[in-house]
């Protein structure tokens, strides 16, 4: 059974990124970090820092019941971009962007009913104990990779197809996952810091709503660039009989 290498995946990954940087960042810019900041910066969620967790909770979920419409369109752009850029590195042929678009397009549905799918699983394995639910997360990064590798349209497919391919490696991928993230976030609450105190200095003009969802666009863009990165070179050194 194979071992995956993660600083080798970082490797290829950041490869392919200096490779085609304008593409990859527009893409990801234009579906991953616009709606999202568009969401946070129209319909903001403004915690009560006075308020109980229990407040809290109440008051994020009245938040998603009155803005579901805008976060589903935001998940939707977020999923076809990554697709386009599965299709421009994956694809038979040398797409353009355009047509990566449209393929992806074409292919949106059971993409997107797939990423659900993943979801679930994971969220059920967090629900009902955490370290299944974080083994699965490593189990299934691979979904969304396959399903365009393989070209696979059932979307129970891909997640199968990538419990296969992570067979004995679930906590390495997730370890490699892990640090993606946390690395993000640390680096995305360090600029939040900052930009604590330049608000602090100009008041209320606008920014204070503005540049915390920026930071936290670029931050999910990131982090979803550079896992989908990552899941492509895992998966190289994985499905052999791809």
């Amino acid at each position: 059974m194979k071992r995956v290498d993660g600083g080798e995946a970082w490797a290829a990954a950041m490869a392919q990124l200096r490779g085609q940087p304008d593409i990859l960042l527009t893409l990801a810019g234009a579906l991953m970090l616009l709606p999202s900041l568009l969401l946070n910066t129209l319909f903001p969620f403004v915690p009560d820092p006075e308020a109980g967790w229990q407040a809290q909770a109440e008051a994020f979920q009245g938040w998603i019941s009155d803005h579901w419409f805008a976060m589903l369109l935001a998940s939707l752009a977020a999923a076809l971009g990554r697709l386009a850029i599965l299709i421009l590195l994956l694809g038979p042929g040398r797409p353009t962007v355009g047509e990566a678009l449209a393929a992806g397009l074409r292919l949106l549905p059971v993409f997107f009913l797939a990423g659900l799918l993943v979801n679930l699983l994971t969220l059920g394995g967090l629900l009902l104990f955490l370290l299944p639910g974080l083994y699965l997360i490593g189990r299934t990064l691979l979904t969304e990779t396959v399903l365009v590798a393989e070209r696979l349209t059932n979307p129970l497919a891909p997640v199968r197809r990538a419990l296969a391919v992570s067979r004995g490696n679930g906590w390495r991928i997730f370890m490699v996952t892990a640090i993606i993230y946390v690395a993000g976030w640390v680096l995305s609450a360090a600029i939040n810091a900052v930009l604590g105190v330049i608000l602090i200095l100009v008041g209320g003009t606008g920014l204070d709503v503005f540049l915390p969802a920026l930071i936290g666009g670029l931050f999910q863009a990131g982090v979803s660039l550079m896992l989908l990165l990552v899941s492509i070179a895992f998966y190289r050194q994985l499905a052999d009989d791809r």
